[in-house]
């Protein structure tokens, strides 16, 4: 098991907090009262930008070393009062998991990102050489270990995130939605991983969109409304809320079994369409080395098509190939009857990454949407779908991690492309934005646009898809 760095009475007390951040005039997180006791996982729940990444940025002492913001009222961390908290001390106190696990790596190699945290604490090499054999056993690391973090799928990268969390040895541990981009398969590992932590008794506290995975391990609820902590709810209260009560509050099913059911069954009774996107003999790669070979596809515009496989089945790899980017070894590419070369599939084919960071390129975020738009004024419906009207003269790096997923996706609907590629969408929305994000896929087929959709989100699949294409299926072996 992992070794503890243990303070007895460890916990989190929070009286009359209230935060605002320096480019923001109103409270970004307020909490009039909270305590949590060690041991204890609390899950926070809301809609995007209602104060939950926000508390966790006060607990690890990330506001205001690197989000700079007022704050007010007292806030302790096991037994540091908030105010005399350096980011170093409280790193002693506090790990975190956030929500895209590649913006806190910091080494290349898997074993080397999992000894940093020891290392930078200056351990005794014996002590963390025997914290890392037990992660590794428990964390059942050791075929990753001599990985580089970049060839790792989403869900091998939130789970070395993890383990190296854990390698800080701290009691208290916070996660930023750590099942975003994550299959059934991945959600249930780290479903393993968080059951295990608790036995261990480390304090859980876990900002989630996708709930079900939690009900066996959550003690508690306590649910945000634009900044505000309005409700603290034992888990036997909040899960005994029915749908239409989740509904209200704008959180995301609580039942994903249906929808999963919907979505096998559409793999299973898949079949080509006569014309459209033709893949004869198409070739994915990665970087340059070949992954894989496809059975012959073709796909019709006027429909929303789901592309679904584990993590690490090659999925965002075929994404990649389809636009262009392995050059033309894939083979080749025809739409509406005429081929496309690697270096016009772009004019053609939009896509929206699941890092979206690396897609922002201007300084402003209206000018951000006009990218690749000659002429014209942008659709007010689409910028209020997805609350981006009041952010237009925001840098888009200043953004959360969800407002920037609902700016991209924004940019690809407002673009005049025939072919939209969207990698994970719903990672980081909530009920609502999802609602809306499947009202304007809808609208795209309506276009008679082509819109595949990579995504581990069975509810979105299940809500929009025509089609749903099992890349495993279509491997030829």
């Amino acid at each position: 098991m992992v070794s503890q760095l243990s303070h007895p009475q460890i916990q989190i007390e929070a009286h009359s907090l209230r935060l605002t951040y320096a480019h923001g005039a109103n409270l970004a997180c307020q909490v009039e009262k909270l305590k949590i006791a060690k041991g204890q996982c609390l899950v926070l729940c809301g809609p995007s930008g209602s104060g939950k990444s926000s508390l966790l940025h006060l607990i690890n002492g990330l506001v205001p070393e690197y989000y700079q913001g007022e704050i007010e009222g007292s806030l302790r961390i096991g037994p540091i009062p908030y105010q005399e908290a350096s980011v170093e001390l409280l790193a002693s106190h506090v790990s975190s998991v956030f929500q895209n696990p590649a913006t806190q790596f910091f080494h290349q190699e898997v074993l080397q990102e999992l000894v940093f945290p020891c290392e930078n604490q200056g351990l005794d090499r014996a002590v963390i050489s025997k914290r890392l054999a037990e992660v590794v056993e428990q964390f059942r690391l050791e075929p990753l270990l001599p990985r580089e973090m970049t060839s790792l799928s989403g869900g091998q990268k939130q789970v070395v995130a993890i383990g190296t969390a854990a390698m800080q040895g701290t009691d208290i541990m916070v996660f930023d939605e750590p099942t975003a981009n994550l299959d059934e398969a991945g959600v249930r590992r780290v479903q393993e991983l968080l059951t295990a932590l608790k036995k261990e008794g480390k304090t859980l506290i876990i900002a989630e969109h996708r709930l079900a995975y939690l009900a066996e391990i959550a003690d508690s609820y306590a649910y945000f409304h634009e900044g505000d902590l309005v409700a603290r709810l034992s888990a036997h209260e909040f899960l005994a809320y029915t749908e239409e009560k989740r509904a209200e509050w704008g959180l995301r099913t609580s039942d994903n079994a249906p929808y999963q059911a919907q979505v096998r069954a559409m793999a299973q009774a898949f079949a080509n369409d006569q014309a459209g996107l033709e893949l004869p003999a198409f070739c994915v790669y990665n970087n340059g080395t070949f992954l894989y070979q496809l059975e012959p596809l073709v796909l019709a515009p006027g429909q929303v098509v789901g592309l679904v496989g584990a993590n690490g089945s090659g999925k965002t790899s075929f994404a990649r190939s389809l636009l262009g980017l392995e050059g033309e070894k894939t083979g080749p590419v025809i739409w509406q009857g005429q081929i496309l070369l690697a270096r016009k599939r772009l004019a053609t084919m939009a896509y929206v990454m699941q890092d979206v960071r690396l897609q922002l390129i201007t300084e402003r975020v209206e000018k951000e949407l006009m990218l690749g738009r000659e002429r014209g004024s942008l659709d007010e419906a689409i910028l209020e779908a997805f609350r981006l009207s009041h952010l237009l003269d925001r840098h888009p790096m200043s953004l959360s991690m969800g407002e920037q997923q609902r700016l991209m996706i924004a940019a690809s609907l407002l673009s005049d492309k025939e072919i939209i590629i969207l990698d994970e969408p719903s990672s980081g929305l909530d009920r609502q934005q999802m609602e809306q994000l499947a009202i304007q896929l809808q609208f795209l087929k309506s276009k008679n646009k082509l819109v595949l959709l990579i995504s581990h989100d069975d509810e979105l699949l299940a809500r929009v898809c025509d089609k749903v294409v099992e890349i495993e299926k279509l491997k030829i072996t």
